[in-house]
């Protein structure tokens, strides 16, 4: 970490104009507004109080007709329905949805999930060979399929009908299935091609429940909410329209089994938001299919759990869980740090292989890298005959379309544009690093690339009111696409500071402005402390505190200079 770790890009000023249209609103949050193209009250309004698209009740996914028919048809015939997940928050999220709604309506539903460390990701033979000694005819994907080539031939050869439901983008060339619903077909017309895993699960209960009266699709909306932004797709449109329900639902009518992980992570009390979930509920969904020798279904069992007992139960197991998982996580990142903290110069792309990485971890450890260097990133672990992988990306580098160029070396590969994995025989590895870093090498300059930080606004510390924190909440859910704003403050005096955490490694600060004081908090900064300037330049989030009941505004600390 260093001063002025990114290139700030300041605003472009709110012209006149659109200041007259926008006079409802305070003139940094007119900044916000219209770096975010909203420069008028009304396409503000409309972004800040979104209503469901017009379009989404008379429009569906394509095959979810034929998804619906082949689910009525197991149903009327008693058969058990066997539903396929994936181990991160989406995944565990359109499980726990699909499994519970398809219980208001069916006697006989068996949720899977795989073990991130032993079946790695997707639709595996394993599994199905399970859900045909169960007797289940009927297999539905969620958030993963879309590449089961081998794996849905399988299930035909078993007498097993396949549903695919999946968000990630498709090959040239679909799995045998009896139904394939993406948002990303290239032939599917539905408008919002960025639905993640759990939405493309909600589209088909919103289906199914035209067909069965018992189901309500608005229940599952929390679990909507938790799993769209745990994927980190963009919090636009629908998917922000879907997101602001759950999140409405979420702090209103908490199912059980999210009042108890709530209250676990000791956020009872508070208005849970989209950061909450970013940082505080979907890792510890996460947690479990992290870890060697620990129980990866206890996330999905506590979400479909209803007792009290059960869910605290579940709840505490998953704190505990997080808690190892952090552990692992730290480990893991000094041991990358330590292969490329000394190097002269770094490569186009960086990669960490060796046969003692947690899977478990090294998409974390990766996405570590990724932002300390800025720089495409790899971490895996090289067994006796494969090696298996977790990547992370900056936008500069499309690593799904690099791993689509050298398809031909890898048993399995998948994911998006910035986070991707892939398993290889150690036969191809050495080709295949040469080749990842050519394309990289190709595309990027490492002495060129510098992070940018987009500054919303700029402002005084008299700016920072509670009048300003209501505007920014109304921006609520933020994430992708939609990004939490950025304010800079310029000349600010360095009152006191010290470090905090238990690793002393998080900067805190009381900043002056003239009259105005705040405190500021800077995670992961703390050995800024030494050459900390007399006045800063800081760019930061305006939030609140709650600790211990009081509650506080606060500045998070995301770069500074020298003033």
């Amino acid at each position: 970490m260093k001063l002025d770790n990114y290139r700030w890009r300041f605003p472009e000023p709110v012209p006149i104009e659109v200041q007259s249209r926008l006079d409802a609103f305070s003139l940094p949050f007119q900044s916000i507004l219209f770096q975010r193209e909203l420069n008028t009250t009304e396409k503000a309004l409309q972004f800040l109080l979104p209503n469901q698209p017009s379009w989404s009740a008379q429009t569906e996914l394509r095959h979810l007709d034929k998804a619906c028919q082949v689910i009525e048809k197991a149903i009327r015939s008693d058969l058990p329905i066997g539903v396929f997940g994936d181990y991160d928050a989406d995944g565990i999220t359109a499980t726990a949805l699909l499994t519970l709604a398809l219980r208001e309506i069916h006697s006989s539903v068996i949720p899977s999930i795989p073990s991130r460390l032993e079946d790695g990701y997707g639709l595996n033979k394993n599994a199905l060979d399970d859900y045909a000694r169960l007797g289940v005819k009927l297999v539905i994907t969620v958030d993963n399929g879309i590449r089961a080539f081998e794996e849905a031939l399988y299930a035909e050869e078993l007498g097993i009908d396949l549903i695919i439901t999946d968000h990630h983008k498709p090959g040239s060339v679909l799995p045998k299935a009896v139904a394939v619903v993406d948002p990303k077909l290239p032939d599917d017309p539905y408008p919002n091609k960025h639905l993640a895993g759990v939405g493309v699960a909600y589209k088909l209960i919103c289906s199914l429940a035209k067909h069965f009266q018992s189901l309500h699709p608005e229940d599952y909306l929390d679990l909507v909410a938790i799993g769209t932004i745990g994927d980190v797709v963009p919090l636009l449109g629908e998917n922000r329209y879907l997101v602001k329900q759950g999140l409405r639902r979420l702090n209103t009518r908490p199912r059980q089994s999210l009042h108890s992980l709530i209250g676990a992570a000791g956020l009872s009390g508070n208005t849970i938001s989209s950061s909450d979930i970013s940082f505080q509920i979907a890792p510890r969904l996460n947690a479990s299919g992290r870890l060697e020798n620990e129980d990866n279904l206890i996330p999905l069992q506590l979400l479909l759990a209803m007792d009290t007992a059960e869910c605290g139960s579940y709840a505490q197991i998953l704190e505990n869980h997080n808690h190892q998982r952090r552990s692992l996580s730290k480990d893991l990142q000094d041991f990358v740090d330590r292969k490329f903290n000394n190097l002269d110069s770094l490569p186009p792309i960086l990669i960490a292989l060796d046969d003692q990485v947690n899977l478990g971890v090294a998409g974390i450890a990766a996405g570590h890298l990724s932002r300390k260097y800025y720089l495409p990133a790899i971490v895996g672990r090289t067994d006796t005959t494969t090696t298996t992988a977790s990547c992370r990306s900056i936008p500069e580098f499309d690593m799904i379309s690099a791993l689509e160029n050298i398809s031909d070396l890898f048993d399995q590969f998948g994911g998006h544009k910035l986070a991707a994995g892939f398993t290889l025989a150690n036969e191809n590895l050495s080709v295949f690093q040469d080749a990842i870093t050519d394309l990289a090498g190709s595309q990027l300059n490492p002495a060129d690339l510098h992070p940018v930080l987009d500054i919303d606004a700029v402002v005084t510390f008299a700016d920072l009111d509670r009048g300003l924190f209501k505007e920014i909440s109304k921006l609520e859910p933020t994430g992708e696409k939609n990004p939490q704003p950025i304010f800079v403050s310029k000349g600010l005096k360095v009152q006191k500071s010290s470090v905090v955490g238990s690793e002393k490694d998080h900067l805190k600060l009381t900043l002056k402005e003239g009259s105005y004081q705040f405190n500021a908090i800077g995670f992961g900064f703390g050995e800024l402390l030494p050459d900390l300037p007399e006045k800063l330049d800081i760019a930061f989030h305006f939030t609140e505190n709650n600790f211990r009941g009081r509650k506080e505004y606060q500045l998070q600390i995301i770069d500074l200079s020298a003033a």
